[in-house]
């Protein structure tokens, strides 16, 4: 015979394929990351290699595995001395975080480079869609052209928000920087900006182009209001920015917060001028900051389970009407893993320290809290939670900003699911410190597919508060 044929006829009978010798041996001398440490291998129904040409092909359930990505099709053919191989119909690509399809692909070993068409899948909790892709292995970056990225939740026939881009770049674990882009809600184009870069680490939660949708919020006391958000790269890199978050009431008007953030792996930096709502004071008491810095680390694990630990500083001029001067803060504090108590039980806590000082008559407060909690799920409708956070402080603000509306506060409160997108629930809050019964909430849930909606109504203080928040990011 001239030509060596060997056929596998059946999985089950041959087992497992490496793929062709030939092809590991000769692909290593050429082509970085594929070497006799971390070949090439593929499992397949029926294949056939001939010697003198080199010509290979693979047919039936065909799976091809190279370090994590695994694509699935149904036949391959190509060359082993020029190194091309040919996926004609539809392939599937998998890797952690990582679920694409393509109507077909071929690939060069000699350069390394992934040819696909008619791409599209999911990238975390990023779609992506394109005619065409081209992923360099050696430079570790993919091309993506006349494609649309959106994301898990906003996915449909036309997609609730999307970005479209002449060309996408995509640096997997990184970053995309997208070229000639438009933003658009269904079919109207929002927005258009010439180049545009978002993060794609998983451990983000960074502004995104998404975030300048206008989104409507209310309450009794700030009024009908919009929210709109941007952050925009400066010099090509994800991890310095420009951001600006809009807010406008109609009975506070504007609440802006313009600045830089610099993010890099270690922890974030931000330094902004902005007027901010009280988080802990239930009066919607406004501070006017400027300028000013904070940073937040990433929290660090201790290998203790999901134990982990993180600190913070900041320094800044407060503005509360007559009261004004330098603030400066620092802090720190460890979260604790989630326990499963039972099977629909779990508890989870959170620890810190944190000092403020104030240049107004020269104040101090300290204050060591902790905060734990329960939460539990019953049958497929029913779920509860309670918590409770002990505020221990020492020392005395000069601003009702940062004055707790309660020191010690003792929540519960549970949720039904009505219908697959309405649910309504309850929620008690107490003043442990004094025993008081502070809050009584009734909130309306509404799954809007890629949005989350509720009407809540306080009772006590009479008032009313719409949110709308998206799935899939914060803004």
């Amino acid at each position: 015979m001239n030509n060596f044929h060997r056929q596998a006829a059946c999985r089950a009978a041959a087992g497992l394929f490496i793929l062709f010798l030939p092809l590991g041996a000769e692909a290593a001398s050429s082509v970085s990351d594929i070497s006799p440490e971390a070949p090439i291998r593929l499992e397949a129904d029926q294949m056939s290699y001939q010697t003198q040409s080199g010509d290979v092909q693979a047919r039936g359930k065909v799976d091809i595995f190279h370090l994590q990505d695994r694509y699935q099709t149904e036949y391959l053919y190509g060359n082993v001395h020029d190194k091309q191989y040919i996926i004609p119909g539809e392939v599937r690509w998998t890797a952690p975080e990582m679920n694409m399809t393509a109507g077909s692909a071929s690939y060069n070993g000699m350069s390394n480079i992934s040819h696909l068409n008619e791409m599209k899948g999911f990238y975390g909790t990023y779609y992506m869609q394109a005619e065409k892709a081209v992923f360099n292995r050696t430079e570790n970056k993919a091309v993506a052209s006349r494609a649309y990225i959106t994301t898990e939740h906003a996915v449909a026939k036309v997609p609730d928000y999307r970005m479209e881009a002449r060309t996408i770049d995509i640096y997997p674990n990184d970053r995309y920087v997208a070229h000639e882009a438009s933003l658009y809600i269904k079919n109207f184009r929002l927005l258009t900006l010439k180049q545009f870069s978002g993060s794609l680490r998983q451990d983000e939660s960074h502004v995104n182009m998404w975030s300048f949708i206008p989104r409507p919020d209310y309450d009794s006391k700030n009024g009908f209001g919009l929210k709109s958000s941007i952050q925009l790269p400066i010099g090509g890199s994800n991890d310095l920015s420009f951001f600006a978050h809009l807010a406008w009431y109609t009975q506070k008007g504007l609440k802006p917060a313009v600045g830089f953030s610099w993010t890099p792996s270690w922890g974030s930096w931000k330094l902004q001028y902005v007027k901010e709502e009280s988080t802990v004071n239930d009066n919607h008491v406004w501070i006017e900051k400027k300028p000013d810095i904070s940073f937040r680390s990433r929290p660090i694990s201790l290998g203790l389970g999901s134990m982990y630990l993180g600190t913070e500083a900041g320094a800044g001029k407060w503005y509360e009407g007559s009261v004004h001067g330098n603030h400066a803060m620092w802090g720190a504090f460890l979260t604790g893993p989630s326990a499963a108590l039972t099977k629909n039980i779990s508890f989870h806590w959170r620890t810190g320290y944190r000092k403020d000082y104030y240049q107004y008559h020269s104040l101090s407060r300290s204050n060591f809290y902790y905060s734990m909690g329960i939460d539990g799920k019953f049958g497929s409708r029913w779920s509860a939670w309670t918590s409770f956070t002990s505020n221990h402080l020492h020392g005395e603000t000069p601003y009702a900003f940062d004055t707790y509306d309660m020191e010690k506060p003792l929540n519960v409160g549970f949720k039904v699911q009505l219908t697959r997108l309405d649910a309504v629930g309850v929620q008690y809050s107490y003043d442990t410190a004094d025993g008081n019964l502070k809050h009584v909430d009734y909130t309306y849930y509404r799954d809007m597919h890629s949005f989350t909606g509720w009407i809540m109504y306080r009772e006590k203080d009479r008032e009313t508060r719409i949110y709308i928040q998206p799935k899939d990011f914060r803004f």
